[in-house]
């Protein structure tokens, strides 16, 4: 029909107007679906994430001490639109407007929002919402087979099987399925709160483009200020060419729809293509021993392994640790040397009499010629990797080097020991309460951890001045010099703007001031440039490096820092400059006083710290 004065340019213009506009809100009420806030089971409020390809529930976590509780959102929740979803016999409220299946309800940052929820069964109940949402990293979810994590954190030995959902920034769900098992992991990290885990999946998988493999692990970063020390360590690795160093990716954690908190998904140190690259003991092992987990297990001398028959040639290959003592005591196979220095064997998983005494005997050959200073040690241990895995852990001032966590690796048929790959540096850059709380700052050195303890390794204290030694550190040194460049000047602000929101959400949902230098996470990151840089000058100036000085943070503003007096005087009070260090503290009695520390972290005063954020200080009678 021809409408009368309405050209077809018009006409058309209106017919696609109306379909711009109809696709609009077709979009946005699609947009809209994609995240739903629906009632749990329980009543409780809770939130679907909807993908193209997957589903995943986020629960309401509570905070006990504000009683404000919160929603944390992933990443590829882009908009602010939550549809409201099914209610069943239920009404609901917020902000005192009752809202309806199908209305949308939009949130604000730094709002708290009053949602009340009432039912004929359960009554009222009302909560103090506010919505968090994370940026920039993916969100893995993960799902135990009990639906609790209760089991899993009862022992870290306890394991569960489950399902896992993989979803990045875009909301594309990169990975989805079973679990073969999700267990604890770690040793001193596995007492906090905010716990690490170990997954192995059904396949082998690039999980958020790092290397392809079945096993992961799940680091918890809860001593690490800045989240970003063992990011920084194995950048470091793989920059000098350390071979099979771990890499990581940050992510959001839920643990059966409950936010876990800023985790560094990184590949594990094991045996395995993607991996530690090397003959696979324990496969031929599991050959020759059909039903090798029923195999007897043997302590011989501090030694033990399994009781199982093996290949003629067990000449490798072999993933070991040096191990802290109290660990090793835990472990199924291992030795201990004649320095009574404890190795953890890790691969094999089940490692005969036979390859244990093998090994044994080669550390031991390894050990002795290091004691002596015979320049065949070269012939036994790499010192390519020997001194790359130096540089990392001096660079980082890794306070376990030699300790434990320190990982060498031989391939069948080779006769050298290669150290690494990496691991383990939430207590480097002088993060974490053993290295504040033990003034390990940037003049330490990991050649002072060993020299003389007591089971811990002291190859870096007797081979450092070799002449070998001292010409290839010097070279890689150089060569690394760049990269630290690199990092201080943008590599480290970059990180930083991809994780700042998660981090916000992390540090909201876990409490563990004690364990970082600063309540503020800028002044945490503001702590490790400094660190790094202070360090790189002193190790510049003590191996003899020409190099312009890497500068200091400092934003210009200034800070109170209170020195306290527990007698009820009165407090004296200074004004700092941002990241400088203090001149001179109050003077006290030293016979009466213990000296000052800081009231937040218990470390005691030390002019090599600098100021970045309002401290207090104070100081208690000598008992």
């Amino acid at each position: 029909m021809k409408v009368p004065g309405l050209s077809k340019k018009f006409v058309l213009g209106i017919l696609l107007a109306l379909a711009f506009l109809s696709g609009f809100l077709c979009f946005r009420y699609a947009d809209a679906q994609r995240v739903v806030l629906l009632l749990g089971a329980d009543g409780v409020p809770c939130i679907a994430v909807n993908t193209e390809q997957s589903s995943s529930t986020i629960l309401l976590w509570q905070d006990a001490e504000s009683g404000t509780a919160y929603f944390f959102l992933p990443s590829c929740v882009r908009r602010r639109s939550i549809a409201v979803g099914g209610l069943g016999s239920c009404s609901l409220r917020i902000d005192g407007e009752p809202l309806c299946e199908g209305d949308v309800f939009t949130w604000e940052d730094g709002r708290t929002y009053a949602v009340q929820v009432a039912d004929s069964a359960r009554g009222v109940c009302d909560y103090a919402v506010a919505v968090m949402r994370s940026e920039n990293i993916p969100a893995v979810f993960i799902d135990t087979a009990s639906g609790s994590m209760a089991y899993l954190e009862e022992d870290k030995a306890h394991e569960e099987t489950g399902a896992i959902r993989v979803v990045d920034g875009d909301g594309n769900t990169e990975y989805q399925g079973a679990l073969e098992r999700i267990s604890g992991r770690g040793n001193s990290t596995w007492g906090f709160a905010k716990k690490p885990y170990t997954i192995k999946l059904t396949e082998k998988y690039p999980l958020c483009g790092l290397e392809k493999g079945d096993k992961w692990n799940l680091l918890s970063l809860w001593r690490e200020g800045s989240k970003l020390d063992n990011k920084i360590a194995m950048d470091l690795a793989e920059e000098l060419g350390l071979p099979y160093s771990p890499q990581g990716a940050w992510v959001d954690l839920y643990l059966n729809g409950e936010y876990a908190g800023n985790y560094l998904l990184a590949e594990s140190v094991s045996v395995g293509e993607g991996r530690v690259e090397i003959t696979d003991l324990e496969r031929e092992n599991r050959a020759y021993n059909k039903d090798i987990m029923a195999a007897s297990r043997y302590v011989e001398n501090n030694n033990k392994g399994y009781i199982l028959e093996n290949g003629s040639n067990i000449t490798g290959g072999y993933l070991i640790e040096k191990d802290y003592a109290p660990y090793y005591r835990m472990e199924n196979n291992g030795f201990v040397t004649s320095m009574c220095n404890t190795f953890t064997i890790k691969a094999p998983q089940h490692a005969s009499k036979e390859q244990v005494h093998y090994i044994r005997d080669y550390v031991e050959n390894i050990e002795q010629l290091v004691q002596n200073g015979q320049p065949q040690v070269w012939d036994y241990l790499d010192i390519d990797s020997f001194v790359k895995r130096f540089l990392v852990d001096e660079l980082s001032m890794e306070i376990d080097a030699g300790v434990t966590s320190m990982y060498f690796y031989k391939e069948r048929d080779d006769d050298k020991l290669y150290s690494g790959p990496v691991w383990d540096y939430d207590s480097a850059f002088g993060d974490g309460a053993s290295a504040i709380r033990n003034g390990y700052d940037y003049q330490y050195t990991t050649l002072e951890n060993c020299a003389d303890a007591y089971n811990c390794l002291n190859w870096y204290t007797k081979l450092y001045e070799t002449p070998e030694v001292q010409q290839r550190l010097r070279e890689e040194y150089e060569k690394i010099l760049p990269v630290c460049e690199r990092l201080l000047g943008q590599q480290i602000d970059e990180y930083v703007r991809t994780i700042y929101a998660s981090v916000e959400m992390d540090r909201l949902r876990w409490s563990y001031r004690e364990e970082a230098r600063y309540a503020d996470y800028d002044a945490n990151v503001k702590y490790t440039k400094y660190y790094m840089a202070q360090r790189l000058n002193w190790l510049c100036e003590r191996w003899d490096v020409a190099h312009e000085p890497f500068p200091t943070p400092c934003s210009g503003q200034t800070h109170t820092v209170t020195f306290e007096d527990s007698e009820g005087g009165p407090a004296v009070v200074m004004e700092v400059l941002d990241g400088d260090q203090l001149a001179e503290p109050p003077e006290y009695d030293e016979a009466v006083y213990q000296g000052w520390r800081n009231r937040a972290t218990g470390e005691v005063y030390r002019r090599q710290i600098p100021i970045y954020e309002d401290t207090v200080f104070y100081n208690e009678r000598r008992e």
